[in-house]
């Protein structure tokens, strides 16, 4: 198993919340503006940290740091995720698919890209946790996976009124968390892994 440091994805950590504090206090009196439209700061740099990720994966790939299918699947999934961030597909669906589709009546149907991310996130990310050496890795994981899963409990079904204001906030928190993972993790998946 590889190695896991969590001292790079503080510093990433630390970097993101940083961006994010600057963003707001370039907008202050109204700091919600760089979180809230899909052309904000915020959402820029969730686009920046999902392509990010997507070549961690593919660096995983290369140092053996994760199963070689494992790290192409999330090199290639986090990768799409990235272009919807940035182009908003799953955004044209939910409020124009109605034009294409009878079936879009139902919430479901118009949500379906978001639902979709979920469960192909927490399947992901249960085989993910296997690949992980035990301890922190797997912690910091649970961690990207709770607030991932908090972020589109909030854009499917609403809520807390200064959660859903900052939602796109959690989403980046989501993806620091996510980036630590792999931006900690050295030495071959094959090796034992040792305390």
């Amino acid at each position: 198993m590889p190695r896991f440091s969590l001292l790079p994805g503080m510093l990433l950590f630390a970097a993101v919340l940083l961006f994010m504090g600057v963003a707001a206090a370039v907008y202050w009196p109204e700091p919600e503006v760089a979180f809230r439209s899909d052309q904000s700061s915020v959402s820029w740099l969730s686009s920046a940290l999902l392509l990010s990720i997507s070549v961690l994966a593919i660096r995983q790939l290369a140092d053996r740091g994760l199963p070689r299918w494992l790290a192409i699947w999330l090199g290639l999934a986090i990768f799409v995720l990235a272009l919807d961030e940035q182009f908003m597909f799953h955004e044209q669906w939910k409020y124009g698919c109605m034009a294409w589709l009878a079936a879009c009546r139902y919430a479901w149907v118009k949500e379906a890209p978001t639902l979709l991310v979920g469960i192909v996130g927490l399947l992901t990310a249960g085989v993910l946790h296997r690949a992980l050496p035990p301890g922190l890795a797997r912690l910091v994981l649970w961690l990207a996976l709770a607030t991932g899963i908090l972020a589109l409990k909030i854009d499917l079904l609403g809520g807390d009124a200064f959660l859903a204001i900052y939602e796109e906030g959690l989403e980046v928190l989501a993806e620091a968390f996510f980036a630590a993972v792999l931006l900690g993790l050295s030495g071959p998946a094959d090796q034992v892994h040792s305390p």
